[in-house]
Order: C-alpha cells, then structure tokens, then sequence
C-alpha cells in the first residue's frame, strides 16, 4: 500500500478516493484513475468524464509562468489604481477629485460603517491579498521550494476566491459616470485607467491558473520535505 504524504493536495475538482490514485467524478461518482492519466492531457485539451460529460481536467500551458508574471502586474497596478483619482468632478466651476479609497472615508463619515467595512473587505483586502498570496505561491513553484506554507497560502486562495469583489467597484464608477455626465463636467484620471486595467489582469489570472497543476506541484514539494 503506498504512504500517504501529510501534505497530499488533491484538487477540489476531483474527489479522492483511496491512496492507489481513484478519484470520484464530482458530478455522478464514477470512480476513475488519477494523476497519471490528467498529466497525460496535453494543454488546450480536456479530460471528461466518460459516463457524464463533466469536464475534469483542462490544463493550460505555460499556467505558473503566467499566473507569476500577471499577479506581479496585478500588484504593481493595485496601489495606483485605488490611491490615483478616478475621475474630477467639476460643477460650476468648483472641482473635486476621488479614489476608490476616499469612498470607504466617505462611507465612514456618513455613518454607513458596515458597508464601508464590506467595501474594504471586498474591494481593497481581499483582491490584494489574493494577489499577493499567488504571487508567493507561483514564485515558490517557479523556484521549487520545498516549504509547506504555500500548500497553506494555495488554501487561503481559494478560500478568498469568492470574496474578491472589484467587478463590483466597477459597476459601481460606471453607475456614477452615468448619474453624473448631465449635471457636471467629468474627466477622467490615471486612476480609473489603472483600476480597468487591474480588473482585466485578475481576469487574466483567474483564466491562466490551472489549479489541478498547481496542488500536484505542491503535494510533490511537499513529499520532498
């Protein structure tokens, strides 16, 4: 019987079954074969389930390579993109210029405090750390480390990943340009060009992980340790 490694990492998509490598299809059970035949899918491809159609496997190519670079681009965006104005607002001829940030202030001072905390939470903690913690996890593979923490780090990921909200921010300056455009004069500032910018990137990474790879490089670091 092989020896189950404390830091196995088997991805969510397919639920283990026993050590000798079956899996479960997470739509109807079928029990298939693990890790061997998904490292044999060739990127673009997928592996499907033969009873249901569920799709189990897509790899992409070149996944932490990308996932490094665009959560490093990610990162570098994200402080312009909330502390540079969004857009100036100018109503007879008195001007007043925002961020992202000035709104949670804002949502402060006007007493809205829950929102506030949920629109901290959502819109500025949560993407950020998400982006740091890929960054540290696509490093830590780039370079083989041997360490558990980003078997931790991967874990908190996932678990932040519902939580990050910056489509909402959007939704939200594309209600307020609309509002506004007929009462005052807007221009737009580095910071709103930024901030679109940072939305696609975490597109982008969404799209480029292949999480599936990422945990069978982590469960192999961490049987080396």
């Amino acid at each position: 019987m092989k020896k189950i490694s404390p830091f196995s990492a088997f991805p969510p998509r397919l639920k283990t079954i026993d050590p000798e490598g079956l899996v479960a299809c997470p739509d109807c059970d079928l029990l298939l074969k693990d890790a061997k035949e998904r490292e044999g899918v060739a990127p673009g491809r997928k592996s499907s389930c033969p009873r249901c159609g569920s799709v189990l496997y897509s790899p992409r190519k070149n996944s932490v390579e990308r996932t490094l670079a665009l959560s490093l681009t990610g990162l570098i965006l994200f402080f312009p993109a909330m502390l540079l104005p969004v857009m100036t607002l100018d109503a007879m001829g008195l001007e007043m210029a925002t961020n992202l940030v000035h709104g949670i202030f804002v949502l402060f001072g006007s007493g809205f405090h829950a929102v506030a905390i949920l629109v901290l939470l959502t819109g500025v903690a949560v993407p950020f750390i998400k982006l740091l913690v890929l960054f540290v996890v696509s490093l830590s593979i780039q370079f083989k480390s041997t360490s558990t923490l980003p078997i931790l780090f991967f874990r908190l990921y996932q678990f932040l990943d519902e939580w990050g909200m910056l489509e909402i921010y959007m939704l939200g300056i594309l209600v307020s340009i609309v509002k506004l455009k007929d009462l005052a004069r807007l221009s737009y500032g580095m910071g709103l060009f930024c901030f679109t910018a940072l939305l696609i990137i975490t597109v982008c990474t969404a799209i480029s992980l292949d999480e599936h790879r990422y945990w069978s490089l982590l469960d192999k670091a961490g049987r080396n340790t």
